[in-house]
């Protein structure tokens, strides 16, 4: 996963058979949707490791591919793509270069999805929870009658939520682990942090943890006399970016300069807390 070549996913066999996210890498995908040929693909968000998959999906069958409405633009132009992501940033082609080297290939046949969707004709017990922060319109899906979630890209993982470009919402991922977080639910599955049947309340309580640590980490340096380029370079999200080779190591260095950025931006506005006081029982 660390080039952005795969994530987990799940495979709901109901009506009919629907793959969320199953983008096992670009060896092992074909393969698996020759095997299984999926009736529909859902993307839960338009990040490379979550959509390139479905460039694999219709040369084995007539699957439909469901798209969240509010970034069909990312899946459908390169040029809108980048410019929502790099743009704004001097590394704006060398993404390009890469995100095309990876696969991208802009979709010209899909179906979008809102929170008002239902997917009543492929598999009726999908419900769909809006969780956007992580991207504009992050989606993650829930069966009550099992008390499962697939939580996409949440953050449940050793690293915790990733916000690096700037059409990412800080408050909103809190909002967003706030809101999953008050689920029934026996079992939880990840993109990136596997499987969680004990401790749930925990792990999303870590996941607050990891956005309260980073703020508290960026305050003090900044008290400590650091400026905004050493605290980046030391590692908001990323360390040991030194290590990294080239272009990885330039989107590296961006993405945490803009994630500090979330964070001074919310800093000037009182600081997470101030939004959301009820995590403080969740940071003991």
């Amino acid at each position: 996963m660390t080039n952005f070549a795969s994530c987990a996913g799940i495979i709901v066999q109901s009506k009919k058979k629907v793959m969320i996210d199953m983008n096992m890498g670009a060896e092992e995908t074909p393969g698996l949707m020759e095997q299984e040929k999926p009736d529909a693909a859902i993307i839960t968000h338009y990040h490379l490791d979550h959509f390139l998959w479905t460039r694999h999906v219709n040369a084995c069958s007539d699957a439909v591919i469901f798209i969240p409405e509010a970034e069909a633009p990312y899946l459908t132009s390169l040029d809108f793509f980048i410019e929502r992501t790099a743009g704004p940033f001097s590394i704006a082609e060398q993404w390009k270069d890469f995100v095309v080297n990876m696969g991208y290939m802009k979709l010209d046949q899909y179906e979008c999805y809102t929170d008002a969707t239902t997917f009543k004709n492929v598999a009726p017990e999908i419900v769909i929870v809006e969780t956007p922060g992580h991207s504009p319109s992050h989606t993650s899906f829930y069966f009550p009658d099992d008390k499962i979630l697939f939580s996409g890209d949440m953050g449940l993982d050793r690293f915790g939520p990733w916000y690096g470009w700037t059409d990412c919402n800080l408050k909103q991922i809190v909002e967003s682990i706030l809101r999953l977080d008050g689920l029934a639910v026996n079992l939880v599955l990840t993109s990136h942090g596997g499987v969680f049947e004990k401790q749930i309340p925990q792990a999303f309580a870590q996941c607050i943890r990891h956005i309260w640590h980073r703020e508290e980490k960026i305050i003090h340096r900044l008290d400590a006399g650091m400026s905004k380029q050493e605290i980046i370079q030391q590692g908001v999200f990323f360390s040991d970016k030194e290590k990294v080779h080239e272009p990885m190591k330039l989107f590296l260095n961006t993405w945490d300069a803009v994630m500090y950025q979330h964070h001074e931006d919310l800093i000037r506005e009182g600081g997470v807390m101030a939004f959301f006081p009820e995590i403080r029982t969740m940071l003991k």
